[in-house]
């Protein structure tokens, strides 16, 4: 018998690991690979890098999941929350820096398209930000339940969401939830293909 998987919003204890979920899920990560090139330094702090996004900018908002093993999570920022102010950014400059190297003015110029394309639409939506499953636990669902948890609540509300999708397999999963490709971009510097998407409520 399949086992029920369990979404609920993590505590701050939870971060810790949630962090390193994240970062293992998105070391090989096409778009990450490119801001940071060097595998063992992303390795090395990319724990720390999710563990301030965790804790600076998205637990703040509200609309973190998770599995109850923490090796699925995903990180939503509500309609009137995805807009950060440029001093938010601040506080993540060193962990970047420790994780992108030299490529930092790189990973800041994909930041920033990424940015202005997002703002691009003015209709009030949820942002999915990250959805993560640990490599060790893939397979087992836990992407179907965090996203479906999440699109069940924009149904209700009659809100649609948004994401960027950074490799193939990722928008084949995002389409079969009623997301479709808006827009089919490369990152800067002759970096690797994304997708932005969008979702109506159903």
């Amino acid at each position: 018998m399949k086992t029920e998987i369990v979404v609920s919003k993590p505590s701050i204890g939870d971060v810790g690991e949630l962090a390193r979920t994240l970062a293992r899920a998105f070391q090989d990560d096409p778009a990450l690979s490119w801001a940071a090139p060097n595998d063992a330094q992303r390795e090395r702090s990319g724990p720390r890098y999710f563990e301030l996004l965790l804790r600076r900018t998205y637990l703040p908002k509200g609309d973190v999941y998770m599995t109850g093993d923490r090796a699925g999570v995903a990180l939503w920022a509500p309609p009137d929350k995805w807009r950060d102010p440029l001093t938010a950014a601040l506080p993540f400059f060193p962990a970047m820096l420790r994780t992108c190297g030299r490529h930092l003015p790189r990973a800041l110029r994909m930041l920033s398209m990424m940015e202005a394309k997002h703002k691009e639409h003015d209709e009030p939506h949820y942002y999915l930000a990250y959805i993560a499953t640990h490599p060790d636990s893939q397979g087992k669902g836990y992407g179907t339940a965090l996203l479906s948890s999440m699109l069940e609540r924009c149904d209700t509300e009659g809100v649609p969401a948004y994401l960027e999708a950074t490799c193939m397999r990722n928008q084949a999963l995002y389409c079969r939830y009623g997301f479709s490709v808006i827009e089919e971009l490369n990152w800067p510097d002759g970096g690797p293909t994304f997708w932005r998407m969008w979702r109506r409520p159903r």
